[in-house]
C-alpha cells in the first residue's frame, strides 16, 4: 500500500531537524511514495487533497496550529462530514480515532490521518498502522546481481517482492515486502540460512550492533578525521549506546592527530595524513586512548578541495582494529561532501562487522 507525507506549513518542512524527525516516526510504514510540501495559505490545497483522496493508500497530513482547522474543515467537506469539538480542536464527526492532535478517518480506500506538530515539541502519536508485512536484510560482501540472483527463487517459493540498494560498497540493504499471502518470516529465515556469514536481519543495523556488543561486553571507539565525528554520532542516536561506547577523537589538524593520538610526525610528513600507515597509528592510539575492544579509524579528502592526482577527492583510508587483527582499505568515493562522509560513515561500520565477525554473525 502506498504511503504519502504531506507537510502544510512553511515553518515544518523548512526545519531540517525537525522533517528528519517526522520521517523517523513514520519508519515503520515503510517507504514513504511522496512527500508532498505546502505553506499554509497555498491555493493547491484542495486540488492536492481531492486528487490524494482519490487514489488508494495511506496520506498522512502534519500540519502546523494555523493549518490544522481549515485541512480538517476542508476533508469534512468532501467526505460530507461535520465538524465536532474534541479536546478544543474541530476534526471530522466520522474520525475513527482520535488521540492528542491526531486523527484517523478512512474515506474510499484511504487511510488520512491528520495530525498537528510544532517545531520544538513531541510530535503527537501517528494513528496509522503498518500494514504491510516488511523485513529489512543486510547482506555484505556480494554485488547486486548475484544477491538478486541468489535470493529471487526463495522470494518466489515465499511470495516476497524484494528492493536491492548499495549503501557503500560491499553493503546492500534489501527490503523485502510480502505480497497478500507472503511469508516473510521464512524468507528472511532462508535467507540467513543462505548466507550465514553475510546476512544481518534487522530493521536498524546500529542498534543491532549495540545490542550484539553489549552481549559479547565489548566497546567501541573511533578516530575521526573526515567524516568530523559522523560515525560516532551515528552509533549515539541509539538507546543503549552508553554500555558500548564510552567516547571517542574527532582529529581533524595532525597536530591533534600527532598530540592525541600518537601519529609520528615522520608518518606525516612523508605519507600524509591520508594515508594507510596514518590510519594504522590512529587506529592504535584511539585503542590505547580508550582501553575499547574495537578501533574504528577514518582519514580522507571529502572535497571539495584539497584532492590531488596521487590522492583526488574521495580518496578514504578506513581501518578497524581489534585484539591482533588489523583491517585498512584504501576506497575512492564520489558525490559531493557530505555524500563522501556518509558512505565512509557506513563503510566504516561494514569493517567493524567484518572484524568483529564472530561477534555480529
Amino acid at each position: 500500500m502506498k504511503n504519502r507525507l504531506i507537510i502544510i506549513g512553511k515553518n515544518l518542512y523548512l526545519n531540517t531537524p525537525f522533517m528528519e524527525y517526522i520521517e523517523r516516526e513514520l519508519n515503520h510504514l515503510g517507504f514513504l511514495e511522496q512527500i508532498i510540501k505546502l505553506p499554509e495559505t497555498s491555493t493547491e490545497t484542495v486540488t492536492l487533497l481531492q486528487q490524494q483522496m482519490a487514489q488508494e493508500g495511506n496520506i498522512i497530513i502534519v500540519t502546523n496550529k494555523n493549518a490544522f482547522t481549515p485541512v480538517s474543515k476542508l476533508i469534512s467537506t468532501m467526505i460530507d462530514d461535520t465538524l465536532i469539538l474534541k479536546e478544543n480542536l474541530l476534526i471530522p464527526s466520522k474520525s475513527e480515532i482520535y488521540d492528542d492532535n491526531s486523527f484517523l478517518i478512512k474515506f474510499n480506500n484511504s487511510a488520512i490521518n491528520v495530525v498537528m506538530a510544532e517545531p520544538g515539541q513531541t510530535l503527537p502519536i501517528f494513528l496509522i498502522e503498518h500494514s504491510e508485512d516488511r523485513g529489512i536484510l543486510h547482506i555484505f560482501h556480494m554485488d547486486e546481481e548475484s544477491a538478486k540472483i541468489l535470493l529471487d527463487p526463495l522470494s518466489k517459493t515465499y511470495e516476497i517482492n524484494i528492493n536491492i540498494t548499495t549503501l557503500t560498497p560491499g553493503w546492500l540493504q534489501i527490503e523485502a515486502v510480502s505480497k497478500k499471502y507472503g511469508q516473510l518470516e521464512q524468507f528472511l529465515k532462508g535467507a540467513k540460512q543462505l548466507l550465514p556469514d553475510k546476512a544481518i536481519v534487522t530493521d536498524n543495523i546500529f542498534a543491532y550492533i549495540i545490542e550484539k556488543l553489549t552481549l559479547a561486553k565489548k566497546s567501541v571507539t573511533f578516530a575521526e578525521s573526515c567524516t568530523g565525528g559522523l560515525v560516532a554520532a551515528q552509533l549515539t542516536k541509539e538507546p543503549g549506546a552508553s554500555n558500548v561506547f564510552n567516547g571517542s577523537l574527532v582529529t581533524y589538524s595532525n597536530a591533534l592527530k600527532a598530540g592525541w593520538l600518537g601519529v609520528e610526525k615522520e608518518t606525516l610528513e612523508y605519507y600524509g595524513a591520508v594515508s594507510e600507515q596514518c590510519v594504522e597509528q590512529m587506529l592504535i592510539g584511539a585503542k590505547e586512548i580508550t582501553k575499547a575492544d574495537y578501533a574504528l579509524a577514518i582519514s580522507g579528502i571529502a572535497g571539495p578541495g584539497g584532492g590531488t592526482a596521487q590522492k583526488p577527492v574521495g580518496t578514504v583510508f578506513i581501518g578497524a582494529i581489534a585484539d591482533e587483527r588489523t583491517i585498512i582499505e584504501k576506497l575512492h568515493f564520489e558525490g559531493d561532501r557530505q555524500y563522501i562522509q556518509e558512505q565512509s560513515m557506513f563503510y566504516a561500520y561494514k569493517i567493524l562487522l567484518q572484524i568483529g565477525s564472530n561477534d555480529f554473525f
